[in-house]
């Protein structure tokens, strides 16, 4: 039997993971998790809380990363540190690799060394995948793990926040704690997890093409400064929330491209690419790596398409499961909070009520990760990833 503890809590790092760690094991009863997932606001230091987790829970595998908002089935915050525990027949190996930046496949692949690719009773096996997008690469990421891993491991995971400041972001593994990082957990159960995905934009501009980039960052859109054609093309729409981008701060730029991202079509859909900041020259860095001569249109969003879209995630990954689902953990966008305000805490009961009104956890990203067997990308922006567990 699978059971699932999830806990929410504020304040001092210290007094705020002590606080978590007992009332998980308060919800858990006799049961010692497997897996632990700590996702903290900047507010509380990663290394601390993680540090302080391992030691409240011995033998279990515990995993971290930075944020941008965190939630529970109870509702979402800010910081502050939610927290995810797993316990039933499971077995959980954990890796982190460095200097993603770098080179994605080299760090991914130290992020797995060591670990097994199979385990005998154990015929599924499901990667959970934390990375930070400041790096530049996170599909490059998600494409490795998924090449070393081999086509029958899906992937679910997340990209790192820092409370929306686009400066530096942190993961840990156990009491290991590092940015510009990656970390693996390989989850071996007995029967399959559910995972869904699902997004709510639609295209607001025309088609513009990319005329000058390099890795993650888009210098110029239709031979002019990358950052002015965003303004141009979003400048109706922004009045119509009453923004006014003449006026708009440097620090708010970064919540103003999280509302206006790319969306690159793939057959009759968009996949959407996540704008993270500019620079003194008008450039546009973006969580992953967009091609030179790329089509893309601007897309935005309503509150009631992201309700709807977090729902259809949820339901999509309970359809996977065998039977009943006994909790999840998600994986949501940063610019998703933005669009929905005040309403997210609906988004996020409506997940758990598509589920049965199980317990969840997760928190807010700049970049998701979904990748099931046979899709050819798995990293996303502006959408829900929902990873459900069976009881």
């Amino acid at each position: 039997m699978t059971v699932i503890a999830t806990s929410l809590a504020s304040g001092a790092a210290t007094s705020a993971a002590a606080t978590v760690a007992a009332d998980l094991k308060k919800k858990l009863g006799t049961a010692h998790p497997a897996l632990v997932v700590i996702m903290a606001s900047t507010a509380q230091p990663l290394d601390v809380v993680t540090g302080a987790m391992t030691q409240s829970f011995p033998g279990s595998a515990v995993v971290g990363t930075s944020t941008a908002g965190e939630f529970t089935e109870q509702g979402d915050a800010k910081s502050s540190i939610a927290a995810w525990a797993l316990a039933g027949d499971y077995k959980v190996f954990t890796g982190m690799g460095r200097n993603l930046r770098l080179d994605a496949e080299k760090s991914v692949g130290a992020a797995l060394e060591g670990l097994p690719r199979e385990m005998h009773g154990y015929p599924h096996c499901t990667a959970l995948l934390l990375l930070d997008p400041l790096a530049g690469n996170g599909e490059e990421a998600t494409l490795a793990a998924a090449s070393l891993l081999g086509p029958n491991v899906p992937l679910a995971g997340g990209a790192a926040g820092d409370d929306l400041r686009m400066k530096e972001t942190f993961l840990a593994c156990g009491q290991a704690s590092a940015s510009n990082a990656v970390v693996v957990a390989l989850l071996f159960s007995k029967s399959q997890l559910g995972l869904g995905v699902c997004h709510g934009h639609s295209p607001l501009s025309g088609p513009l093409r990319v005329t000058k980039a390099k890795g993650n960052t888009v210098y110029e859109i239709e031979g002019r400064p990358a950052w002015g054609v965003w303004l141009d093309e979003t400048r109706t729409h922004a009045q119509a929330r009453g923004v006014d981008v003449s006026t708009l701060r440097k620090e708010d730029e970064g919540a103003y491209l999280l509302r206006y991202e790319a969306g690159l079509a793939t057959g009759d859909a968009f996949k959407i690419r996540a704008p993270l900041s500019r620079d003194s020259d008008g450039a546009i860095s973006f969580a992953c790596g967009i091609a030179e001569g790329a089509v893309f249109r601007i897309t935005e969003s309503t509150p009631e398409n992201q309700v709807k879209s977090a729902r259809e995630a949820a339901r999509r990954a309970r359809a996977q499961l065998a039977g009943k689902a006994s909790g999840a953990l998600v994986f949501d966008c940063i610019c998703r909070n933005l669009i929905l305000g005040d309403k997210f805490s609906a988004a996020v009961r409506g997940m758990s009520e598509e589920l049965g009104g199980v317990p969840l956890a997760g928190f807010e990203t700049y970049g998701e990760i979904a990748l099931a067997a046979g899709d050819m990308s798995g990293f996303h922006n502006t959408t829900s990833v929902v990873l459900a567990f069976p009881e």
